[in-house]
């Protein structure tokens, strides 16, 4: 219950429905399955039937810098697709009058909230300097 409580907001707690209603969430999502299911998947079995055997063989050069070419087209439309069903997904929707519109706590309700890492704290760099020093990986 306390994950709910970081993840959500007061609001789509006690209306979790709300969550699905979001304008353009639903089609930014089917767009990006379509695209997978309908497009690339059926350009890769014409192009490359032989990666779908066990054994993958008779794989041909030339198409397979045309599914590449095509499938870094597949990407280029991906990628924006991606981000706008995050932002779509992330986005507090529904404000109640009650509570502040841009943080839509109640003053005091995330104050027993665990903080994940401080302002000071530099998590990816400690992860790099981690791997750095188990794979000994050249430091930058």
């Amino acid at each position: 219950m306390k994950s709910l409580r970081v993840l959500l907001t007061p609001t789509e707690r006690r209306r979790p429905w709300i969550l699905y209603f979001t304008p353009g969430l639903m089609a930014a999502e089917v767009a990006h399955i379509a695209i997978i299911v309908i497009f690339l998947g059926p350009i890769r079995k014409l192009l490359l039937p032989g990666l779908s055997k066990p054994v993958p063989s008779d794989i041909s050069s030339v198409r397979l810098a045309i599914y590449f070419i095509i499938l870094c087209l597949g990407v280029s439309v991906l990628t924006p697709l991606e981000v706008i069903a995050t932002r779509l997904a992330i986005q507090r929707n529904h404000a109640s009058q009650e509570y502040n519109s841009v943080s839509q706590e109640v003053d005091g309700d995330a104050d027993d909230t665990a903080e994940f890492s401080g302002a000071e704290e530099d998590v990816i760099g400690y992860v790099l300097s981690f791997l750095s020093v188990e794979y000994d990986l050249p430091r930058t």
